[in-house]
């Protein structure tokens, strides 16, 4: 059994998977937009699991439902608000973010959980190690490149409506932010949080918080996968939205407002340029 491939066209990723005669496992068309990709020119990777809306082709309904493996329910409009923090991002710093997006439903997978965790079938792991597979390439480019970036990973809850809960596994998964500059680049008022703030958005833990561990969502899987504490990773942040910050009528007013923040906290921390053009630069007389 084999995938291909990753289609160029507007990063979307289409799958065709071809099973052996012992396991029936059906192709995707080409029209299944199952993973939104986008190589950015930003030391910026996002990701967003749980927006999905399409079926994954050979992947059935999760039947072993529990609280840990099999969480089923989709985060309402996180897809559609990544894409527009991505696209706000781009016109803000004039380059683009590096983005990795689940089409696919999470009641067919969950690509926020470890394969052991994710999904229940063969089939669904050609899937799951598209969107990782992704995740791991930009994660190592913007290494290579930069040195250091900044991953943002899009969720929904519900249990604080009006807030962005920002989990970074009480702070591990920005260890080396935390490093270089200080708590105060995670949760000052020149820092995430604070740039959040600034920005109009309320935000869980508050400014100047001494205790980085949240009671709920404090950063699942994907940012324990790839935040700093780990080799391929870069700082990690999950951005867990309020219901009402995911109306759709507020969508476009959220994007610019996270945006906004993302741009102050790229010019304040980030790499502005890749090292090679750094050391060529350097070079010249």
């Amino acid at each position: 059994m084999k995938a291909i491939l990753r289609d160029a066209c507007y990063g979307c990723v289409v799958l065709f998977v071809w099973a052996a005669t012992s396991t029936t496992i059906a192709a995707a068309e080409p029209s299944d937009l199952l993973i939104d990709v986008q190589r950015g020119t930003l030391p910026i990777v996002m990701s967003a699991p749980h927006g999905g809306t399409i079926d994954a082709p050979g992947v059935p309904h999760r039947k072993n439902i529990d609280a840990e493996r099999f969480v089923t329910g989709i985060d309402g409009n996180t897809l559609e608000l990544a894409h527009k923090i991505a696209d706000a991002v781009e016109k803000e710093l004039g380059g683009k973010p590096y983005f990795t997006f689940a089409r696919f439903r999470r009641r067919h997978l969950d690509a926020n959980r470890s394969a052991e965790h994710a999904y229940e079938v063969p089939a669904a792991k050609f899937y799951y190690d598209e969107y990782h597979g992704t995740l791991t390439e930009y994660c190592r480019e913007v290494q290579n490149q930069f040195g250091a970036g900044l991953f943002i990973d899009v969720h929904g809850q519900n249990a604080y409506p009006d807030e962005v809960l920002v989990g970074t596994v009480g702070g591990e998964t920005v260890k080396l932010l935390r490093q270089r500059f200080g708590d105060e680049s995670l949760v000052g008022r020149n820092g995430v949080v604070g740039f959040l703030r600034s920005a109009g958005l309320k935000t869980m833990p508050a400014i100047d918080a001494t205790e980085f561990n949240l009671p709920r969502f404090n950063g699942g899987y994907t940012v324990q996968s790839y935040g700093s504490h780990k080799p391929i990773g870069i700082d990690a942040v999950q951005f867990e939205y309020g219901g009402t910050y995911r109306q759709t009528e507020k969508l476009d007013d959220t994007a610019k407002r996270t945006a906004a923040a993302i741009a102050k906290f790229y010019r304040e921390y980030l790499p502005q340029k890749p090292q090679a053009e750094k050391k060529s630069s350097a070079a010249t007389p």
